[in-house]
């Protein structure tokens, strides 16, 4: 007899989100990591309108919304002469904006959340082994005090990253490849006047008219306050094939060597509209981007959501939003079978539904990321104006808050 109905393993956002969704429906359920503590890095900041509403499902979107700030455009200068400024509208129906949330916010929230269920993350728990059995897995689970669990699941989901476990377990394949450009990566505060609430993109033109040197700015929750992304010079670059592990995948965000404020403000004095001096360095690293995808999001009674179905280029923060929505997918399916109210049919589904997203997500990212050098390469919409479903607009959105 199983000792639990699902085993969530990850508590980044997309398990948060699935250890939640799952407890609003009832469903008993644990969430482990491995890490002692929460990530304290913005890393993924972009939240998309259909994330927002899926936190307004949750009953989430009120507090998100609270600490978040708009997206509303972006800037664009090549060669330092100014383009003609971005403005991002969607449709009426579309109730919520792009906003801006740094990952470590979004974590708090979304733990604070799943704690009013009256469940929290088992930290410093980590997931040495899976054997899947006709009518439950067992996981054993080591903990910090040298403790070993084995631990009988119904089911098992898999929100440990894009070097998981669970995947491995499952006998998934997890194919792709990586691209060349590498980058760099800094949470910073600028002292420019540049309007608030639009990003920055910023480049420099070689001679054959193809980008040789980048910066991307995108507004966060503070004054001033920017996550910039800047493309690594090929000298520095030059003969590195970036950070990578045995398994051949290619690491993301926050697993390559920091900058110092001193390499930023060179980008800055090469690339900003305007005299500017960057400060207050939370975090920073370097990185290359890759892409894969796995074949099935299922096995039998493991799943796999978030970067441990698919990762991609982080162009337009699709990664975090496209592992909620998996989890939030998965959640209720998982509910109905539990409670014996669906067949395996609905559970097949959420392959068949969220796979092709995953898919269509990757292929979108990888296009953009192979079009980088190109002068006029860049997103095609960022933000819309935002409109809101549920109550007034709440007073971090109005367009007189200076978040500079």
């Amino acid at each position: 007899m199983a000792d639990v109905d699902v085993l969530v393993v990850g508590a980044g956002p997309v398990g948060l989100t699935a250890a939640a969704e799952l407890r609003r429906h009832g469903v008993d359920c644990r969430i482990v990591d491995r890490l002692a503590v929460p990530n304290p890095y913005a890393k993924a900041i972009g939240v998309l309108p259909r994330t927002l509403e899926v936190w307004d499902a949750m009953g989430l979107v009120r507090r998100a919304l609270d600490e978040a700030v708009p997206h509303l455009g972006q800037l664009v200068y090549i060669d330092g002469k100014p383009r003609p400024r971005v403005e991002l509208t969607l449709p009426p129906e579309i109730p919520y904006p792009f906003a801006t949330l740094p990952q470590y916010e979004t974590e708090r929230l979304l733990t604070e959340h799943l704690a009013g269920f009256g469940t929290e993350v088992e930290r410093s728990t980590e997931l040495r082994s899976l054997e899947m059995r006709p009518h439950e897995v067992e996981a054993v689970l080591a903990h910090a005090d040298g403790r070993i669990e084995r631990l009988h699941a119904r089911y098992v989901v898999g929100c440990d990253g894009a070097h998981s476990l669970v995947r491995k377990a499952a006998g998934l394949t997890f194919e792709g490849d990586a691209l060349p450009e590498q980058y760099m990566i800094g949470d910073v505060e600028v002292d420019w006047e540049l309007p608030a609430g639009y990003s920055m993109r910023s480049v420099n033109l070689d001679a054959n008219g193809e980008v040789d040197d980048m910066l991307v700015c995108i507004p966060m929750p503070g004054v001033r306050r920017y996550w910039l992304s800047m493309l690594r010079p090929r000298a520095q670059a030059e003969g590195e094939d970036g950070s990578s592990t045995p398994d051949g995948t290619v690491l993301g965000l926050g697993d390559g060597q920091g900058l110092d404020l001193g390499q930023i403000q060179a980008v800055l004095d090469r690339l900003s509209p305007e005299v500017t001096t960057a400060s207050t360095l939370r975090w920073s690293s370097t990185f290359r981007t890759s892409h894969r995808l796995v074949d099935r999001y299922r096995n039998g009674r493991l799943f796999v959501a978030g970067d441990a179905a698919h990762i991609q280029p982080p162009i337009g923060g699709q990664g975090l939003n496209t592992g909620v929505q998996d989890a939030h997918n998965l959640a209720w399916k998982l509910a109905l079978t539990v409670r014996g109210l669906a067949t395996d049919d609905v559970l097949e589904s959420y392959h068949s539904e969220r796979h092709p997203v995953a898919q269509e997500v990757v292929d979108r990212t990888v296009r953009h990321a192979r079009t980088v050098r190109q002068a006029g390469a860049g997103p095609s919409t960022t933000a819309p104006t935002p409109r809101w479903r549920c109550g007034a607009r709440p007073s971090c959105w109005s367009p007189t808050r200076t978040v500079r």
